[in-house]
């Protein structure tokens, strides 16, 4: 038997120009916090959209 492990996902908005995307998180209670800028520490992935902005988003357990 094949176990499939589905990870949980999250629709955010690109802070530039609304673009949606889909990022993977750890949990879904995990509270997700969007920021044009880069940020000294905190679990995070960089995201870049098609319009070839970047933003970060950020998990707040």
């Amino acid at each position: 038997m094949i176990r499939v492990q589905l990870q949980a996902s999250r629709d955010v908005a690109c802070p530039h120009c609304a673009e949606r995307t889909t990022v993977p998180i750890s949990d879904e209670d995990v509270e997700v916090t969007i920021s044009p800028y880069v940020a000294a520490f905190g679990d995070h992935t960089t995201v870049t959209c098609s319009s070839e902005h970047t933003y970060w988003v950020y998990f707040c357990p």
